[in-house]
């Protein structure tokens, strides 16, 4: 029997298996959802397997069903030593700072090569690049190395600025990888133009294809939600 492991802070607790010397990625929703829409991809992709959970009395009441079956909503998956930290629903801020440390001690405790998250940047026209900031010069460096734009000034809220500086107290390295936006939309496009750097960072194999499609499905109902009031018509969404 797998033995499950607690991680404790005041607000929060991880159940999961303990798992040595992996890169440990996390997605939660922000603008745009990239990193809640890159989790499930590589769950899908990488046939990663549920390994654990994070469970609070401060998050919101609910439950994921995922193929007919409940899930917790903030969970945690394994597979080819990459393990993903995934939620499905906002991190409440006041839960943020006490969560961010129980998943550094986790990754202390484990030992853990690195830390990355995903995160976007509001712009104006995308222009179909990413931009990345890390937690120290040595960890800003294997970024500059793969011809990925820095960041240069800004705020990084919630859980992936949080991430950056409490890993850098334990001396973890630590990156977040931004895919632009217009808006707070979900944004299966943007998620997608974080995949190839994903792929040559962890030597793995996902495929766009999966969040292109989405998107274009995305698109369509769009487009035609607009045609819709442009017409005069009252969309079904509002009936």
């Amino acid at each position: 029997m797998v033995k499950l492991v607690e991680t404790k802070e005041e607000c929060c607790r991880i159940i999961s298996e303990d798992v040595e010397n992996a890169v440990i990625l996390e997605g939660s929703p922000e603008l745009g959802l990239i990193g809640n829409i890159l989790g499930w991809l590589l769950v899908e992709e990488l046939k990663m397997k549920q390994i654990g959970f994070i469970e609070s009395k401060y998050f919101p009441p609910m439950a994921v069903i995922y193929n007919g079956v409940a899930i917790h909503p903030f969970r945690i998956y394994n597979a080819d030593n990459i393990v993903l930290f995934l939620s499905d629903f906002i991190i409440p801020p006041t839960v943020v700072f006490d969560m961010t440390n129980a998943i550094v001690d986790w990754a202390e405790k484990n030992n853990s090569q690195e830390i990355i998250t995903f995160n976007s940047i509001v712009v104006r026209e995308k222009s179909g690049g990413i931009g990345g900031a890390a937690n120290s010069l040595e960890a800003l460096k294997k970024l500059t190395d793969m011809d990925i734009p820095i960041i240069p000034y800004g705020n990084l809220n919630g859980l992936s600025g949080t991430l950056l500086t409490r890993s850098m107290v334990k001396n973890i390295p630590a990156s977040c990888l931004f895919a632009e936006v217009l808006n707070q939309y979900p944004d299966p496009r943007a998620a997608a133009t974080i995949v190839d750097t994903l792929n040559k960072k962890l030597n793995i194999n996902v495929q766009t294809e999966p969040l292109l499609k989405e998107a274009e499905a995305i698109e369509s109902r769009l487009k035609e939600l607009a045609n819709t009031v442009q017409d005069g018509q009252e969309s079904a969404a509002y009936m």
